[in-house]
């Protein structure tokens, strides 16, 4: 099945779905309504009314809060548009899907395929970051005691059932989830029959042309993509200077390392000191805070207590208690580096290690990967 040229189109298909993945284009708009169009076609429902464009999906979730009982919206189609398209379709392309992953593995010798799918999945963590940090937050709007009370009493005015019971992702179709059966649309190009993919089509262009969509049977909404994203290497969500994702209706998150922090974390690190440490529970967030306010000053602000100090370096350890009971420690070892600045003179740092360390030996060993005694054995340290 496999060969030189089907290699280049499968490596062409996933250079482009991790491309929209990745896209912080604005919606190509006539593009997704026809998409919108085509996937309520593919299961046998006539097209919405209306299709609603917002700058995000937060507000969607503001427009589904505030939806007045007097427009027509109707049932939520999420389940129809894409839930049984994508079981009924999903499980029988897998397999074929596998089949032509393998066989182009087989087919290539220079690992090209392996560094294209590699590619691809780092697109697909960053895809479902993103779609997670905005069900989280849509979530927690939606949950708010005025929205739901609202909603709870408008539901006496016939007005739609519009907000999930849990989660936004109920009644909601993210990028990701949109994005995730674009890899069939290989399939479809290949296939000797097409129509086992073909009620996928229209759920391609959403994808290809927008973000979020939220399918009522009188009214789809549907969100611009973001207008900013950024990553760091290992595919988290992760900003030293700004926002990591932001759409245009102004909604954003700051994360460092794909832990979502407050902004002022990032935007006034100069704020962090050992004390706004000790006053945040999450030992997550605490050891975002010491990263960026760095070790060394956290260990020169006087934020960490000095356990033992030998020809290695300097061993450091922080304990949070609350009510005398350990909530949480950091630990790390002050060294100084082996290689001189342009200036002759050695930088000292402060490495992050395991909190079991007892000695400053130890601590640097276990940077190496060694025991304390194998360290002792080197003749030349860096």
């Amino acid at each position: 099945m496999a060969s030189a040229a089907l290699l280049g189109d499968l490596m062409a298909y996933l250079d482009h779905w991790g491309a929209v993945r990745m896209s912080c284009e604005a919606a190509d708009r006539p593009t997704a309504e026809e998409g919108i169009r085509q996937a309520y076609a593919a299961v046998g429902l006539a097209p919405p009314d209306r299709i609603v464009w917002c700058d995000g999906p937060m507000e969607i979730a503001k427009r589904l809060a505030t939806a007045s009982p007097d427009e027509p919206i109707g049932a939520n189609l999420k389940a129809e548009v894409f839930d049984r398209v994508r079981d009924k379709v999903g499980t029988l392309a897998e397999i074929f899907w596998k089949e032509v992953v393998i066989a182009a593995s087989e087919l290539s010798e220079n690992g090209t395929i392996h560094a294209a799918l590699g590619e691809h999945n780092r697109c697909k963590t960053v895809s479902k970051a993103v779609n997670r940090a905005v069900a989280n937050a849509v979530d927690a709007y939606l949950c708010r005691l005025s929205v739901r009370a609202r909603h709870l009493a408008l539901r006496w005015r016939s007005l739609p059932h519009l907000l999930p019971r849990s989660t936004f992702e109920e009644v909601a179709v993210g990028p990701d989830q949109l994005a995730s059966l674009g890899v069939y649309e290989y399939l479809h190009d290949v296939m000797p029959s097409g129509e086992l993919t073909r009620p996928m089509q229209g759920i391609w262009q959403i994808a290809k042309s927008a973000d979020w969509i939220v399918p009522h049977e009188h009214v789809c909404w549907v969100s611009e993509r973001p207008k900013l994203l950024r990553v760091d290497a290992a595919a988290r969500l992760h900003c030293p200077d700004g926002p990591a994702l932001q759409y245009p209706d102004g909604w954003r998150v700051y994360a460092w390392k794909g832990v979502q922090v407050p902004d002022w974390m990032i935007e006034h690190p100069e704020k962090i000191t050992p004390d706004a440490v000790a006053d945040v529970i999450d030992p997550k967030l605490r050891n975002c805070m010491i990263e960026i306010m760095t070790p060394e000053r956290f260990v020169g602000m006087g934020g960490a207590s000095h356990v033992s100090e030998d020809d290695t370096g300097i061993l450091w350890r922080k304990l949070w208690r609350y009510r005398g009971v350990t909530i949480g420690s950091w630990t790390g070892v002050e060294v100084v580096n082996g290689t001189p600045e342009p200036d002759g003179s050695c930088r000292r740092y402060v490495l992050r290690v395991p909190s079991g360390m007892r000695t400053a030996r130890e601590a640097v060993a276990w940077t190496y990967g060694l025991s304390p005694e194998r360290y002792a054995e080197l003749n030349v340290r860096t």
